[in-house]
């Protein structure tokens, strides 16, 4: 069923026809650049309208949005804020559906901006034009491949939609999805929100089937309980996390400057944040990182974290920051210890957070989240470290590149054995020799490195088979078609990350509860499609303490509903 509001705002995202009004030549105006976002694309009509130019980027240009010959679903205006009035009667004029004003210069500059603003809203209303901005960065839907932007960015399709009220925070939040591979649906810098309120596109992208998390970055709002009413039906269904600036007196000040909006109090915003199911996030870095969490991760029963690092000290600096964001750094059962005693040197920690304390043993390694997430008492795992070894793989072999032949070619023998034997097992339709076939190959590597213990090669060979057989090693981690046999033997840094990618994704399924990577230093590595190693242990539990607070609202719903 289309609801109202979808209805309204198709011509918005869904647009055949596009008028850029002030679009220019002068590569130094934003009507130039407005102009060359919306050509990076857009397969409709696209009209220029210049009171002065005949042509502008190689098209005809039109003196008036009256002047231009066919329809026009939306209108794009980068003029002069005096003069958005008068082009907005012109557009009213022409039976234009839709607006965007990029322009500055309305209720953030005063009284008589605000005038300026309340005249153009109440002519567009005339028209039954739904408008983004004023004061705004303009706006992407992947849907029509319309790059309506003021400035170019890279942005590509995907699960998460955003509406920011700040051009810079939502341009950095997309692009810095683009980096790291995650991809939005939809993309609004709505600016003053004149018209079309921050409440009204959560809700029209909680109808959208293609987004699964829906961001904001809020300084205000025109009307909070109105936001309250729209976004509680929007949470039941999924996430909307949000980034909302105003604890202190300086951030109120600049929010007042800088869109005119109403901060409101921090305290006020964050109990009906919480009423709605709303997840409140501190710094565009975290409201990334808690989408891709939602993205990737199952929500945790409870707050219950084991965690599993190679080094001391990165665990205990996780630990701390589970414990100060409200998880539980459970105690381990004797039986768990005693069955990690087997597997890891005496010297291992022989609690939680589990460290090996040096232990070269992978095998080991890449089993013992089995036997933690098995413990009904945990509820998420924090694996440590994890997405760093395909940066070893890599630095592994550029320092091979020095050894004598012999040596060099020493450490990724095992790589190529097991490679060879994931080959063989590609090609097996009979599970039975799938698992064999992967077992050998598994005893061959471990074989290099001086391990030889048979419960665990079957315990990896078991997850790997299980890995083989979903499809989950057919990619490697930049999302391009690559064999990860291949990978291995002739980029093993890629191989690496796909194998260790697929391992994490395997142990998701099976036990269905979060298993939140990191790596070592400030970066990101990619496991496989949108399953990221964030770069700290406060950051992954950052993400799980988020989860877990959606899922404690669900359920507090679910219960007020029964009765």
């Amino acid at each position: 069923m289309v609801t109202p509001l979808v209805e309204e705002l198709e011509p918005l995202f869904n647009p055949h026809s596009v008028a850029v009004v002030g679009a220019t030549n002068n590569w130094n105006k934003w009507g130039f650049s407005t102009l060359s976002s919306v050509l990076n694309g857009f397969k409709g009509e696209i009209y220029p309208v210049n009171q002065r130019e005949d042509q502008v980027i190689g098209l005809r240009a039109y003196r008036r949005v009256t002047d231009i010959p066919g329809p026009v679903d939306l209108a794009v205006f980068v003029i002069p804020a005096p003069a958005v009035p008068a082009v907005m009667e012109d557009c009213v004029a022409k039976g234009v559906k839709a607006g965007v004003i990029i322009t500055a210069g309305f209720m953030e500059t005063g009284e008589e901006g605000r005038r300026l603003q309340d005249e153009v809203v109440r002519i567009a209303r005339k028209g039954n034009i739904r408008f983004i901005g004023p004061n705004c960065m303009g706006y992407w839907s992947a849907s029509a491949n319309l790059r309506a932007f003021m400035a170019p960015l890279l942005v590509e399709d995907g699960p998460l939609a955003l509406v920011s009220q700040g051009g810079n925070v939502g341009g950095a939040v997309v692009m810095s999805g683009y980096v790291r591979g995650v991809g939005f649906h939809r993309y609004v810098s709505c600016g003053a929100a004149a018209d079309i309120q921050i409440e009204d596109y959560i809700e029209y992208f909680g109808e959208d089937p293609k987004v699964k998390v829906i961001l904001a970055y809020i300084e205000g709002l025109n009307d909070g309980r109105r936001f309250l009413e729209k976004v509680l039906r929007v949470t039941k269904r999924k996430p909307v996390v949000v980034l909302k600036p105003g604890k202190t007196n300086a951030a109120v000040k600049a929010i007042s400057s800088h869109s005119g909006a109403l901060a409101g109090t921090d305290v006020v915003f964050g109990g009906a944040f919480k009423k709605a199911g709303v997840i409140r996030v501190d710094s565009p870095e975290e409201l990334l990182d808690v989408a891709i969490g939602f993205l990737t991760q199952p929500l945790p029963k409870g707050r219950n974290v084991a965690i599993l690092t190679p080094g001391g000290s990165y665990g205990v600096l996780c630990a701390d920051a589970c414990a100060s964001d409200g998880l539980n750094v459970i105690k381990l059962p004797e039986e768990t210890i005693e069955a990690l005693d087997k597997v890891f040197p005496p010297r291992w920690s022989r609690g939680n957070p589990v460290d090996p304390a040096g232990d070269r043993n992978f095998l080991a390694y890449l089993t013992a989240p089995g036997k933690l997430l098995r413990l009904e008492d945990v509820d998420a795992l924090i694996f440590m470290g994890f997405g760093g070894f395909s940066t070893f793989a890599s630095t592994l072999s550029t320092q091979s590149a020095a050894l004598p032949r012999d040596l060099a070619a020493s450490p990724f023998r095992g790589l190529e054995m097991f490679s060879s034997a994931l080959a063989g097992a590609r090609a097996s339709r009979n599970l039975e020799q799938l698992k064999d076939t992967i077992r050998a190959g598994i005893a061959a590597f471990a074989s290099t490195m001086g391990v030889d213990n048979p419960s665990e090669i079957d315990e990896l060979s078991e997850i790997i088979t299980e890995a083989v057989a979903s499809g989950k090693l057919d990619t490697f981690s930049a999302g391009r078609p690559h064999p990860v046999e291949a990978s291995l033997q002739h980029e093993p840094a890629d191989g690496v990350t796909a194998f260790m990618g697929a391992i994490v994704r395997q142990y998701i399924d099976t036990f269905h509860k979060p298993v939140i990577t990191t790596t070592f230093g400030d970066q990101f590595v990619r496991l496989q499609d949108s399953y990221y190693a964030y770069p700290s242990g406060d950051r992954a539990a950052r993400v799980l303490v988020k989860l877990a607070e959606y899922r404690e609202y669900l359920e507090r719903e679910s219960v007020l509903e029964s009765r």
